[in-house]
């Protein structure tokens, strides 16, 4: 059975409505204990599907850059791959042993694959770790950060 993906960025509630029936189920988010996990939903007509919540604003894009970054209170540069971009910020995989936490501000620099390969220098901030995943918001994305 697929998996009917619900974007929930921004909301306090969603409605559902089967797809069978035309039943329809306010759903409220602050209930749901685990964002990330697959939930399944029955309708009162008995008729069944798996829903995933999602709350990412934008979408990403796939990547494989290859990037630095510096915590704000070191000098040493550490070697990433940035596995994925969106407007919002990015997602890397760490190939040190540094313990980077939720809340930690880096410096990130990394080339986009442009025509003129430009160089973006940025600050970010870690919104959430998962293994060697490490995702991230953007802090200050302005023109400035873009070396040309």
């Amino acid at each position: 059975m697929d998996v009917i993906t619900i974007n929930i960025a921004g909301r306090e509630s969603v409605n559902l409505v089967c797809s069978k029936c035309g039943s329809a189920r306010r759903i409220d988010i602050s209930s749901l204990p685990n964002i990330g996990k697959v939930y399944r939903i029955e309708c009162k007509c008995i008729h069944g599907f798996s829903i995933a919540f999602d709350k990412i604003k934008y979408k990403h894009k796939k990547t494989n850059f290859i990037g630095t970054y510096s915590l704000d209170n070191s000098l040493t540069d550490n070697i990433i791959d940035i596995i994925d971009l969106s407007r919002g910020g990015l997602g890397f995989i760490g190939s040190d042993k540094n313990k980077i936490k939720i809340g930690d501000r880096l410096t990130v620099r990394f080339n986009i694959d442009n025509a003129e390969s430009d160089m973006i220098n940025c600050t970010i901030l870690v919104r959430n770790v998962i293994g060697n995943r490490v995702c991230c918001e953007f802090l200050d994305m302005t023109p400035e950060s873009v070396s040309l």
